[in-house]
C-alpha cells in the first residue's frame, strides 16, 4: 500500500494488511424544531484510523505493543479522502489484549492478528 502510517515513531507502513480512515463527527447541540424535525448543529470531526497488520517477528510485535500502550501518542497518517499526511494525537480503542498475546515470561508479545483501532482526540 502507499500510504503512511507511523505509530509512535514506529513505521507500519510496510507492515499493513489492511488499512481504512473514517471520521467521527460530534455534535454541539440537536435542536428540535416545532414540526418535529431535529437539526444537528456540528462540532468537530475526528479522525478514526483502523488497520491490521502482516505477520510480525517477535521483537516487532513487542516494540509495537509498546508503542501501542501509552495512553495518548501521535500518529502520522495518509488520509485516503484528500491524499494528504496528517498528524494527530490518538488513543487506542480496540482491544489490545485480544490482538497480542503474551509469549513467554521474558515479556515479548506476539501479534495474533486482527483489526486495531486508534481514535483522535
Amino acid at each position: 500500500m502507499d500510504v503512511t502510517l507511523i505509530v509512535n515513531g514506529l513505521d507500519l507502513h510496510d507492515k499493513l494488511s489492511t488499512y481504512r480512515v473514517t471520521k467521527e463527527v460530534s455534535y454541539k447541540q440537536v435542536l428540535t424544531a416545532l414540526d418535529g424535525t431535529e437539526h444537528a448543529f456540528g462540532g468537530h470531526l475526528r479522525p478514526v484510523v483502523s488497520f491490521s497488520l502482516l505477520p510480525m517477528t517477535d521483537e516487532e510485535s513487542t516494540a509495537l505493543f509498546r508503542a501501542l500502550s501509552n495512553l495518548v501518542f501521535p500518529v502520522t497518517f495518509t488520509d485516503q479522502y484528500s491524499g494528504a499526511d496528517l498528524t494527530y494525537k490518538m488513543r487506542v480503542t480496540s482491544n489490545l489484549e485480544s490482538v497480542f498475546a503474551l509469549r513467554s515470561v521474558d515479556g515479548k508479545r506476539r501479534y495474533k492478528g486482527g483489526e486495531i483501532q486508534l481514535r483522535g482526540r
